[in-house]
């Protein structure tokens, strides 16, 4: 009888675990509680970039196609190693961090692409990430009005 009953102990506590990995799982590959606020990424690109950031940029750009805003991350992350002053990279990375709900790491992000098309005078591209940020903001008040 107690072989019996710890054996049902054991089986519950591992339907229960194992429910609970799964969904951190779920949550972590993207495919969890998400509402999509960006379903394209920036793809118009400076040609003056590194071969190599621009390989891993348009990794980066499959992935946030694919919706898979984590990977995305990543590899945008890697360009921004090879190259901190491609403004397009920190541009997607808001845009995937918004998509996860991220939005201050999402903010920072947007704010850094627009200093960098500052900095080379593409205003159009500023006038992108303005609406962007403005669409955050209609998001977060929206939240806060059904909270």
């Amino acid at each position: 009888m107690e072989t019996a009953n710890f054996l049902i102990v054991v089986i519950a506590i591992t339907v229960v675990a194992g429910i609970g990995i799964g969904s951190m799982v779920w949550a972590y590959v993207g495919t969890g509680s998400r509402a999509v606020l960006f379903k394209e990424p920036i793809s118009n690109v400076v040609s003056d970039q590194k071969a190599e950031a621009l390989q891993q940029f348009q990794q980066g750009l499959i992935a946030f196609r694919e919706g898979h805003y984590p990977a995305a991350i990543e590899q945008f992350t890697q360009v921004i190693q090879l190259d901190p002053t491609f403004a397009e990279v920190y541009h997607d990375r808001g845009l995937a961090f918004a998509n996860l709900r991220r939005d201050d790491d999402a903010t920072f992000n947007l704010v850094k692409a627009s200093e960098l098309y500052l900095e080379r005078g593409d205003r159009a591209s500023v006038t992108i990430v303005k609406q962007n940020l403005e669409a955050l903001k209609a998001r977060k008040q929206a939240r806060e009005k059904a909270s």
